[in-house]
């Protein structure tokens, strides 16, 4: 990638997570945090976010150096400043790995809490348009499964760091492809709904280059960990 194209997807990548923050904003650990667990919603109206929040803080220096010991045990580390402070450590596909966590963390000022995002409907699109939109949006998921899977793999150490190199590289191609047919299927059409899923793309791409795939392992873990809860916080955004 040309560096100036790399610098325009990372310009794009910060005004959507500044945008999210704006609008709204692993392995147990045992310090402060919280760790977000998402599934598919039961009724098909949206997608279930369970949190297993764990005590705040009321100061974000604080907060920062937690942050870093956790990403230096393989945590997300995000920090998010709301009513409290507080850091995300990682993210889970279902809320039966969360009541794990839960349980491990063994922590009673500890709670879990609903969060859903919602799933945009797009009544205007239909037939091979509503196609390319669906297949479009499918970029969530496949996202999830390769950076979470990845992410639990390598830190238990049953994946090395080349294959999880490759498989970001795996991923990186195959939202390129997404992203490239859906650039040409609505390439005649021009409304806001299209932008905002261009600019989902563009900004999942954008976490993927942006993972630290060097260095210790408990970094890389981090950094994938730290991608998929920016990539939650984006699709959350639409």
């Amino acid at each position: 990638m040309r560096k100036g194209a790399k610098e325009n997807i990372i310009v794009v990548c910060t005004i959507v997570l500044c945008f999210m923050l704006t609008i709204g904003l692993c392995s147990v650990f045992s310090g402060d945090g919280i760790i977000g667990v998402f599934s598919a919603g039961k009724d098909g109206s949206g997608i279930e976010a369970y949190a297993l929040a764990v005590g705040g803080y009321s100061d974000m220096t604080l907060a920062r150096n937690a942050a870093e010991l956790i990403k230096g045990r393989g945590g997300a580390g995000y920090v998010i400043s709301g009513d409290s402070i507080e850091i995300i450590y990682a993210v889970y596909p279902d809320e039966e790995s969360a009541k794990k966590v839960l349980v491990a963390l063994d922590e009673s000022s500890a709670y879990v809490k609903q969060i859903k995002i919602n799933i945009p409907k797009y009544k205007w699109a239909d037939g091979d348009i509503k196609t390319a939109v669906d297949a479009a949006m499918g970029y969530y998921k496949i996202s999830f499964d390769s950076l979470y899977n990845t992410a639990n793999a390598l830190a238990d150490g049953s994946m090395g760091v080349e294959d999880a190199r490759t498989e970001i590289r795996v991923l990186t191609a195959r939202i390129n492809d997404i992203k490239s047919a859906f650039y040409q299927n609505v390439s005649e059409i021009d409304n806001e709904d299209i932008t905002q899923i261009k600019l989902a793309l563009i900004t999942a791409l954008a976490l993927l280059d942006n993972i630290k795939t060097t260095g210790p392992v408990p970094q890389f873990v981090s950094s994938l960990r730290y991608a998929l809860v920016q990539l939650v916080y984006c699709r959350q955004a639409l």
